[in-house]
């Protein structure tokens, strides 16, 4: 197997394997590299090209305005969300040959499987996005706004200085998040768990109550992309 994909830790509800080249990735897809050793943040890469038998060819990351110090024989974790199967993706593989003309470019040994699977809906990730929240109190349409700095797939928790909504209050949160260099906007009900004083104001824990299938796509990669543990 050109890539072990063994001991990924992905914090998946179900793993699968499925070849690469069955996601028909194409050309500026976006992936997270992870180099063993080498740092303990992920990186950012995109996807250039690949070929059955041959390599998996990426742009070299940037880290911190300068260009990764990357050499042949480097072991490395990809990680990325696929449109396609609306899945978390990941595989490990190995640099072959890293090249900073005609432009800073790696060929990657291509894998024969990937792992996917949809993430576990309590794996949560440490956001900082402010949403507008819309509610009703004795029949009356209410707004105010808040911090969420906490995501799930299922849930959030979200900081502000006051709020006149009750625990069991249905809200409709409406918040911009970005995937891929995109900008989206999500619409999501969800219903008031929890209220909880804190210094500066209060923490609101909220439990999903209805997520759009489009919704729930973009806002498993938000989660994909920034949670740490996957």
């Amino acid at each position: 197997m050109a890539a072990n994909v063994k001991g990924l830790a992905l914090n998946l509800m179900e793993e699968n394997q499925v070849d690469f080249i069955d996601l028909k990735l194409v050309p500026g897809q976006v992936f997270q590299l992870e180099f063993e050793g080498y740092t303990s943040d992920r990186e950012k890469a995109v996807l250039i090209g690949y070929r059955r038998n041959g390599s998996l060819i990426v742009s070299t990351p940037v880290v911190q305005g300068v260009l990764a110090n990357v050499k042949s024989g480097e072991m490395v974790t990809i990680r990325f969300f696929s449109g396609k199967t609306s899945s978390a993706c990941a595989f490990k593989t190995e640099v072959i040959y890293a090249s900073k003309t005609p432009y800073p470019h790696m060929h990657l040994k291509l894998p024969e499987f990937v792992l996917t699977g949809e993430i576990r809906r309590s794996v949560r990730a440490e956001v900082e996005v402010v949403t507008q929240i819309d509610y009703f109190i004795d029949m009356e349409p209410k707004t105010t706004s808040a911090k969420i700095v906490d995501l799930s797939m299922n849930g959030a928790r979200m900081l502000g200085r006051t709020f006149d909504f009750e625990v069991e209050t249905d809200v409709l949160l409406n918040f911009k998040i970005e995937v891929s260099e995109i900008e989206l906007e999500l619409k999501i009900k969800a219903r008031v768990r929890s209220i909880t004083p804190i210094e500066q104001g209060f923490a609101v824990g909220l439990q999903f109550e209805e997520v759009s299938p489009n919704d729930k796509i973009a806002l498993q990669a938000f989660v994909l992309s920034r949670v740490n543990d996957l």
